[in-house]
């Protein structure tokens, strides 16, 4: 990937500045919406995505209380309040009151509904860009009538934007397909996807361009030598500090072992104790393996905020296929929330500029903490 020049970059800057973004939640009440609807609206702190098929709505905030519907995978739901209570998991009591009931967090994905203003041009190099809605369906070409491609894109997932397109339809077929979560149809951007370049087209009004100010670091006046990151394994919480001060912590999800169902034989992907360096950047990952269908099968696109301080390929990064940290469940990698993810991806040396898809230090300096952040995995 070619970097992007300084001309690129104040031309890209200035035009975010210039296009803005729609808020999620609209304070004028649109036509045709009773004033008890809206008021309820209002209340939502943010949106869930269930995970699985058979999740439930329940009438407390309890394991024990009595059902009050299933829930399908991608249903999505407004949460108004978030509750610790003395149920749950050991490592998760956290519930969401919904509409009819209460949700244990461990079901339900946190997600925007944020409509954006679509950006009509893309530049020469693109601009990167993370899904505001639930979740997004990728297709092969730019029309709402085009054929689905094989990912579904979940709020939180970041892309570069290679184009941007108009739509291929006639008002007629837009207005008789809307998008599941409204915006506008006009215009579509086409996704660079290191498995399938420039293959899947997504409506523009569904990703938020994320401004090159948000790729700038974080405790830039700090010496790189006094910034450290601990990973306690017992505890499955991270834990970043700046000389002796802790700045940043939370709870994550490390590596574990699988058993596979056919099989019955047992993979070891817990995370490795020791001593690292982040020496390896980039803002979204295709995370892929070729088991398919076993305990090792994943296929995941646009992960976002990866920092790899293994080589073996360890990294922290954000997560939107579950939301149930404080316990061992990933395949090595340290799981964080996608905002988690996104100030460790900051924070930490080296930094990863704009128009580079990945940074990665030289072998020389992989093991000096002036050029990568010191990490120590540790058992408690």
């Amino acid at each position: 990937m070619k970097r992007l020049t300084r001309r690129s970059l104040l031309k890209l800057g200035a035009f975010f500045v210039v296009r803005g973004v729609v808020p999620p939640l609209p304070t004028v009440r649109p036509d045709g919406e009773d004033a008890e609807a809206f008021s309820a609206r209002q209340r939502v702190i943010f949106y869930g995505r269930v995970f699985q098929t058979g999740a439930l709505v329940r009438k407390e905030p309890n394991t024990k209380a009595d059902k009050v519907r299933s829930l399908r995978r991608d249903d999505v739901l407004s949460i108004y309040a978030e509750l610790e209570t003395e149920s749950g998991s050991a490592h998760n009591k956290t519930w969401y009151q919904v509409d009819d009931g209460y949700v244990h967090s461990a079901l339900v994905q946190p997600v925007r509904w944020q409509l954006n203003h679509p950006l009509t041009d893309a530049g020469e190099e693109g601009f990167w860009a993370e899904v505001s809605v639930p979740f997004v369906d990728a297709r092969i070409a730019p029309s709402v009538k085009a054929t689905r491609a094989r990912y579904r894109y979940y709020g939180g997932a970041v892309f570069k934007v290679i184009r941007v397109v108009p739509t291929l339809d006639q008002p007629e077929v837009i207005k008789a397909n809307p998008l599941p979560f409204g915006g506008e149809q006009d215009w579509w951007y086409q996704i660079e996807d290191e498995l399938f370049p420039g293959r899947y087209f997504v409506p523009a009004s569904q990703l938020r361009p994320i401004p090159p100010a948000e790729f700038t670091p974080l405790s830039p006046d700090v010496d790189p030598v006094q910034k450290k990151i601990v990973i306690n394994l017992r505890a499955q919480r991270l834990f970043a500090y700046e000389g002796e001060r802790e700045v940043f912590t939370a709870r994550v999800a490390t590596g574990t072992t699988f058993k596979d169902a056919t099989t019955g034989q047992v993979a070891n992907f817990t995370t490795t104790p020791g001593t690292w360096y982040v020496y390896r950047k980039t803002p979204s990952q295709h995370m892929h393996n070729d088991t398919i269908g076993s305990s090792r099968s994943f296929d995941l696109p646009g992960v976002p905020w990866v920092s790899y301080f293994t080589a073996s390929g360890i990294a922290f990064h954000g997560t939107y296929w579950h939301n149930d940290y404080g316990i061992p469940r990933s395949h090595g990698c340290v799981n964080l929330t996608p905002e988690g993810a996104k100030w460790i991806w900051r924070w930490t040396m080296p930094p990863n500029e704009y128009g580079e898809r990945y940074t990665t230090l030289p072998a020389k300096a992989r093991r000096d903490p002036a050029h990568g952040t010191l990490v120590i995995v540790r058992q408690a």
